[in-house]
């Protein structure tokens, strides 16, 4: 292992280790401020995702987009993502799957990792640290 990716892991365990809820609340809040989009069902699904330890999403989206906008619904009562993007995007629509992904916004360590596994079923490579600035900086595209 390489100085550079040894000190990248070291970080990363480092804030994995140290994440509490409320640091993960804190970026929830940061990725409301920055998407401005504080939805009060997908805020409140959050906070229960965060205080139950499990993994935690918001999105990109506005309310332009439903298809999308309700995803982080789905994923922080536990759903799959890829059992969200099903229900989401059936199969007449399964095409914008792949897109959808770009609009989720992962909050904690653990939904990082599940949204870098969703990518790689779609042969795309997302690191975490990379999926993790979503709730930091504005990372929209047009999709969906």
């Amino acid at each position: 292992m390489n100085a550079t990716a040894s000190a990248a892991y070291r970080k990363i365990v480092a804030d994995y280790m140290t994440e509490t809820p409320l640091s993960v609340r804190r970026r929830l809040l940061d990725a409301i401020d920055v998407y401005n989009n504080g939805y009060d069902d997908n805020r409140d699904s959050a906070i229960d995702a965060i205080a139950s330890g499990r993994a935690a999403y918001w999105t990109t989206s506005s309310y332009s987009a439903a298809r999308t906008v309700d995803l982080p619904l789905a994923l922080n009562r536990g759903v799959s993502i890829r059992e969200a993007l099903e229900q989401a995007f059936p199969t007449w629509c399964a095409d914008r799957r792949e897109a959808a992904l770009d609009t989720i916004v992962p909050l904690n360590r653990k939904a990082a990792i599940a949204l870098s596994g969703a990518y790689a079923s779609f042969g795309i490579w997302r690191d975490e640290a990379e999926l993790e600035m979503r709730a930091l900086r504005d990372c929209r595209k047009a999709v969906a």
